[in-house]
This record gives C-alpha cells, sequence and structure tokens, in this order.
C-alpha cells in the first residue's frame, strides 16, 4: 500500500475524534440526534482546524453513513473546490441538480469548499436556492476568509466559527499519534513543532511527517528546529542579552551565526517577539509561556529588563517585520534591528528609536536662526530710526517667534516655514523687501544643510508641491509624446535614485516602476493601490521624488496609477491606435489632482499671526496678501491703549 501523509491517515472520522472543537462538534451532534438539522451552514476559521473534517462527518451522519465509509465516495455528497469552480455556469449546474431526488440516502449535501473565491455572479445565483432549497438538500459553505462573504450569504446559514488550537491540544494529539506509530521522539520537539503549527492540527502533522523523514530514529529536538527553521532559545537569549548590554557588534556576529544556519528571517523575528512575550509573562502568568526554555533562564533574563523596554522592543521588532515584508534584503533589515534594539532604553520611551529624526528637529530651528541673523543687521542699518522706536522692540522679537512656530506645527518641513513669513514681519516696506531679499539669500545654503539625509529639491526650497495626474487621460496624453530615451534613462537610474530616500520611502518606492514617459510628465505605475492612497497624501514624498526626477534631467511632473490600471489604460490606448482613432490631449488642458499640502496649516497660522500686528502701513497688509492669498490672511484692527 501507498505512504499516505500522517494527516490523511489520522483525519477525524467521528466528531469524537476532532479536538480542539467541542462547542462545535457537541451542537452538530446534538442537532442531528434531535432531527433538526438547518439547510445550510457555514465553516469558517483558519486552515488546519477541521472546517471540511466537519463538513464530512455532518454530511455522512446525517444521511446515516458509517464511519467505515469515511474513505469513500457517495454520490449523495458532492464536494465542490470553489477555487476552480467559480463561475456561474458551476452554480447554475448545482443549483439545477438540487432539484433532483438523492439516488441512495435521505439527503443530498452539497459541500463547498474555499467558498469566498466564488465569483460574484456565483454568489447571485446561489442566493435562492441557498435561501429555500428543496426539503432534501443542506448546503454546506467553508471557508477561512469569511471577510469576503457577502453579507446576504451570511445572513442564510448558520455559522460555526473554528478556533486555532493550543499548543497543548496540538501536542497531545502528536504524542496519540506517535505512541500509535511507535515512534520514539522529544518531549521539547513537540513544542517547536506545535508552535510552528500557529493553532493547525493539520500543519502540525506535515511538519511532524517532515521531522521524521529528515531523522526516522528519533524525533529530537535539534531536527524539529532545523526543519521548522525556528531558532535554539539559547541563542535567542544570547543575542537578547547583548542587545540588553547595548554590545552592538557582539549582537550582530550572533545574528550573522544565525543567519548561516540557514534560519529564516521571518521566523526568527516571530521567535524573538515569542521568547520576550515568555519573559514579559513569566512573573505575571506563568501558565501561559509557551517557551521550551526552563522558567528559571527566563526569569532570570526577566531580572535585567524592565517591562516598557520589553514593549519597546516588541514594537520595534513589529515595525521592522512590517518592513520586512516588503523587501528581498532581509540581512540588512535584521542588522538595522539589532542596532535599533542596541539603542533601547526603558527609561526613555520609544525615543532612542527615532532618535536621529529627532536630533534633526532640535537642530533645524538652531540653523534657521543663525543662518538668519545675518539678515537683521542689515535691515536694522538701513531703517535705524523705526528700530529706537518705542514700538519697535515687539516687531524686532516678533520674527524669532515666526520662525519657530512653524517648525513646531510642521517637523518634517524645516526648510520652508522662515522663507515666507519672514519678509512680513518688518515694519515698513522697505523693510519688507531688504527681508525678503535676506530669506532669499539666508535660502540658498539650506538645501546643503538637508542633503545628507534627503535628496536636494528645488520643489521643497521653493515650497512647491510638484504637478501629480491620477486619471486615464494623463496617461494618454504621456503615451502620445512618448520618448524612449527618457524612460530608458528613468528605469536605469531608478535603483540608484530609491537608495537615496530614507529606509521607510525605499519600501515605497521599491513598489513603484517607471512605465512611460515624455518630454513634460512621467508614468509611475505601483503595485498595490493602498500604497498609492497613502502616496498621494506624503506630500513631503513627492515633492522629493519630483526633486531627484529633476536632477536627472527627467519630468517632475508625475502621473500615478497602479499596475492594473496601466496595464488597461496602454490597452485602450493602442486599441484606439489600431482603430485609426488620434488621440490628441494636452497634459496641460488637464486639471492635476489637489495634493493635501502639510505646510498650509503652518503658513496660514504664520500669516494670520503677522496680519494681526499693529501697523501704520497699509503696504504691509498687501505684502501678506501678495505673499499668502486673500483667503489665507485676515486683518484685525486694534485700538492702542494710553
Amino acid at each position: 500500500m501507498a505512504y499516505q501523509a500522517l494527516y490523511r491517515v489520522y483525519r477525524p472520522k467521528t466528531f469524537e475524534q476532532m479536538v480542539g472543537q467541542e462547542v462545535i462538534t457537541k451542537t452538530l451532534e446534538n442537532a442531528i440526534e434531535a432531527k433538526q438539522t438547518g439547510h445550510a451552514y457555514l465553516f469558517s476559521g483558519p486552515r488546519g482546524t477541521g472546517k471540511t473534517s466537519a463538513a464530512k462527518i455532518f454530511a455522512r451522519e446525517v444521511n446515516g453513513i458509517g464511519p467505515d465509509q469515511a474513505n469513500q465516495s457517495h454520490p449523495d455528497i458532492i464536494e465542490i473546490d470553489a477555487a476552480s469552480n467559480n463561475g456561474v455556469d458551476e452554480i447554475r449546474s448545482i443549483r439545477d441538480s438540487a432539484n433532483y431526488a438523492p439516488i441512495e440516502a435521505p439527503f443530498k449535501i452539497y459541500i463547498i469548499d474555499e467558498a469566498h473565491m466564488l465569483s460574484t455572479g456565483a454568489f447571485n445565483a446561489l442566493l435562492k436556492t441557498l435561501e429555500e432549497p428543496p426539503a432534501q438538500v443542506k448546503f454546506i459553505l467553508a471557508t477561512t476568509e469569511v471577510q469576503k462573504m457577502p453579507a446576504t450569504i451570511l445572513s442564510r446559514t448558520q455559522r460555526f466559527e473554528f478556533k486555532r488550537l493550543s499548543n497543548q491540544t496540538i501536542k497531545n494529539r502528536m504524542i496519540e499519534i506517535l505512541n500509535q506509530e511507535k515512534q520514539d521522539f522529544e518531549d521539547t520537539a513537540l513544542d517547536v513543532v506545535a508552535t510552528a503549527a500557529e493553532g493547525g492540527m493539520r500543519d502540525a502533522l506535515s511538519i511532524l511527517d517532515q521531522v521524521i523523514a529528515f531523522g526516522p530514529d528519533k524525533i529530537t529536538l535539534e531536527n524539529a528546529l532545523t526543519v521548522t527553521g525556528s531558532v535554539k532559545i539559547d541563542q535567542l537569549l544570547t543575542y537578547l542579552n547583548q542587545v540588553l548590554a547595548h554590545d552592538t557588534a557582539q549582537a550582530l556576529e550572533t545574528l550573522s551565526a544565525i543567519l548561516l544556519a540557514g534560519k529564516d528571517a521571518n521566523r526568527f523575528l516571530a521567535d524573538l517577539m515569542a521568547t520576550l512575550r515568555d519573559v514579559m509573562l513569566v512573573d505575571l502568568a506563568p501558565d501561559l509561556v509557551k517557551s521550551t526554555s526552563k522558567i528559571n533562564e527566563l526569569k532570570e533574563f526577566k531580572q535585567r529588563v524592565g517591562q516598557d523596554q520589553i514593549q519597546q522592543m516588541l514594537v520595534v521588532i513589529d515595525d521592522v517585520k512590517t518592513q520586512l515584508a516588503q523587501s528581498l534584503q532581509s540581512d540588512i533589515y535584521l542588522e538595522i534591528l539589532t542596532v535599533k534594539l542596541s539603542l533601547v532604553d526603558g527609561t526613555q520611551g520609544s525615543q532612542p528609536v527615532q532618535e536621529p529624526a529627532t536630533e534633526a528637529k532640535s537642530a533645524a530651528p538652531a540653523q534657521q536662526q543663525s543662518a538668519a541673523q545675518p539678515a537683521n543687521p542689515a535691515v536694522s542699518q538701513k531703517t535705524a530710526a523705526p528700530v529706537e522706536a518705542p514700538t519697535a522692540a515687539p516687531v524686532a522679537e516678533k520674527p524669532q517667534e515666526v520662525v519657530q512656530e512653524p517648525a513646531m506645527d510642521a517637523p518634517t518641513e524645516l526648510v520652508e516655514p522662515d522663507l515666507e513669513p519672514a519678509p512680513v514681519a518688518e515694519p515698513t516696506e522697505p523693510v519688507a523687501e531688504q527681508a525678503e531679499s535676506a530669506a532669499s539669500e539666508t535660502a540658498k545654503p539650506q538645501p546643503q544643510e538637508t542633503q545628507p539625509t534627503t535628496p536636494a529639491s528645488s520643489a521643497e526650497t521653493a515650497g512647491k508641491l510638484p504637478t501629480v495626474y491620477t486619471g486615464k487621460e494623463a496617461v494618454q496624453a504621456v503615451l502620445s509624446q512618448a520618448k524612449r530615451d527618457s524612460l530608458t534613462q528613468a528605469q536605469t537610474g531608478w535603483p540608484d535614485l530609491v537608495k537615496d530616500f530614507a529606509v521607510k520611502d525605499q519600501a515605497v518606492l521599491q513598489t513603484v516602476e517607471p512605465m512611460a514617459a515624455s518630454a513634460d510628465a512621467m508614468i509611475l505605475a505601483f503595485d498595490f493601490p493602498a500604497i498609492l492612497d497613502t502616496t498621494l497624501t506624503n506630500t513631503t514624498l513627492l515633492s522629493k521624488l519630483a526633486a531627484a526626477l529633476g536632477q536627472l534631467h527627467l519630468p517632475e511632473t508625475l502621473i500615478l496609477r497602479t499596475k492594473d490600471e496601466w496595464q488597461n489604460d496602454r490597452a485602450d490606448y493602442v486599441t484606439a491606435l489600431k482603430s485609426g482613432q488620434k488621440i490628441d490631449i494636452a497634459l496641460a488642458d488637464l486639471t492635476p489632482t489637489m495634493l493635501a499640502d502639510n505646510r498650509t496649516k503652518s503658513a496660514s497660522s504664520a500669516a494670520k499671526d503677522v496680519a494681526a500686528q499693529p501697523t501704520d502701513e497699509v503696504d504691509l497688509v498687501q505684502e501678506a496678501k501678495n505673499l499668502f492669498g486673500d483667503d489665507l490672511v485676515q486683518v484685525t484692527e486694534t485700538k492702542d491703549e494710553d
């Protein structure tokens, strides 16, 4: 007889053999005994928790078929895989055949696996039959993603939520199976397998099969760690002790040894989080600890780390795990994680992880003030009389407040705020003109200060947003004027361009690809619609991207689409050309996408502060309106108190 996998050999044949779903099995058994079974059921839950097995057992017991025929097919129990039979025609066939009486059994039962993969038309075709089926027909739908099921389907079925199995439940079942197979094993090895299964019994038995094949004589901890890609608890504690002691060099060496042993990066992060979770709970709830390590070792480590520090480390690991899902450079991200964990200090919250950004924020206002100081003596020299006047003191101090406040409101836009409010802070027209020229001189060295961390941006320095389009017409306008050399240059220089951005921006830009370019604009396609929507709200990233393209002598106007939209737009354009249709769309005739400028709020508040200052010069109000617009400037008249 051919070899069968363990999960097939030991698949439950009765409700009594199912483990971990006692509430569901008891409910179904009682319904069958009382002959009060429904016409439609929905079994949902994670993979490998017994949904399909329960459906088959229920179908057999309703029809009075014994467990000895569990592995045999039956003409009145029809199993359908919705992943490959998800069309309207298949469901219509079910609807038509449901009108016929059962062949042998009392009921004709349809089991539809992965039901969430049915098309919208298929669901609509099933609705009427599901609501009022013939008396001899029953439906059982099984799905792992119940959120994708239409509400009209959910309301017509009895729902049963299958839960993940606990590690102890999985372990007990594996011990029972191994005893029947007369297979030697180490208890700690089964703990590793149960943890790697993530609550699924089928996954656990599949991994167990692999471990037995790797070492037939005995299931050992070493073999289980090798097969699952898990990291030894001793290595994890060594690594955590090193980052806790801020010994980054030794921690990086330990990480390198773990990766050279072939351990998976995601599994390493999962094991790291599980270990920290056990350390956090070792004193609070020892019964919930899942680690294969001894409790004493976890308690010893717990004495050197506080709860706040553990929580901070968990947050850092989770952030890196999210970034790792969008990158192929797993080793680099794990090294970044090691450095970040070494900087975590329980007394400082999560600030050490953001230390570079914090330093940039605190340094920028000081640099702006020192850069603005050379302009002030020139202004005061030319207008000595107004400065010595009694009302000059508050006016002289006001520009410094205007410089600092926008920097606090919008810390990511450190360059722009002192470029615009400064000219309107002086009391007379000549002084405003001098301040305007002084601000332009002050603005010149500032892009060099931000250059080490972000690409120099003319659009950013001038406080302007790039022009962005997101419509189909903009794509056709670019395609009608497309240049192959511009696209080749963009595709060749794109990897180097992305490297100049911050790590979080690199994760976004790695999902973007230049698709076409003309002399005026470039089409960028995103892998995921969600990332495109997020990018449209990130005006800082768009400004930097446009400036970086400008440095490569490429168009700074951007047309942003998802790759699916781009494929459809290009296909429509080619079809139109083949049909002889002439496409004459000018990009200038189209309306750009309105971007939410993060700097609008700070500039508006600064304009209101300046407009609210008492002044005898009408030209000062007009100058503020010219700079910020009539809708942003509000003039308030105040009376001087004698």
